[in-house]
């Protein structure tokens, strides 16, 4: 939509507003609409994220996932350390797999992950 209003001569302002009137919850601040406007500007038209510079995540992939599956569900009070000896991953990313991937929550005093 934002690129349409731009293609229309509108003004950063007008993009904004129109963006508050059409989807308040969701509108972008003034801020970011002036950057995109910016980027319009110089001929970047490109509506997807640009390739990031730095090492890619490739701990947190699917084969990782599922061997975490595969260790907490034979054993529910497996700990951290025992997590990071079998995976030889790091207990950040173990941290990352349990609860975003496996939605796994401590029940336990003893901080054991329990399905």
């Amino acid at each position: 939509m934002i690129l349409i209003l731009f293609k229309l001569q509108k003004t950063r302002v007008e993009i904004y507003e129109s963006l508050q009137e059409h989807s308040p919850d969701l509108a972008p601040s003034l801020s970011t609409v002036e950057r995109w406007y910016r980027e319009f500007i110089q001929g970047n038209v490109v509506l997807e994220d640009a390739p990031r510079s730095g090492r890619p995540n490739i701990s947190h992939n699917e084969e990782n996932v599922n061997e975490m599956l595969d260790l907490v569900t034979k054993d529910p009070h497996i700990s951290y350390a025992q997590l990071e000896y079998e995976t030889e991953l790091s207990s950040g990313t173990i941290n990352i797999i349990l609860h975003k991937e496996l939605f796994v929550r401590k029940l336990c005093a003893d901080g054991s992950p329990i399905l």
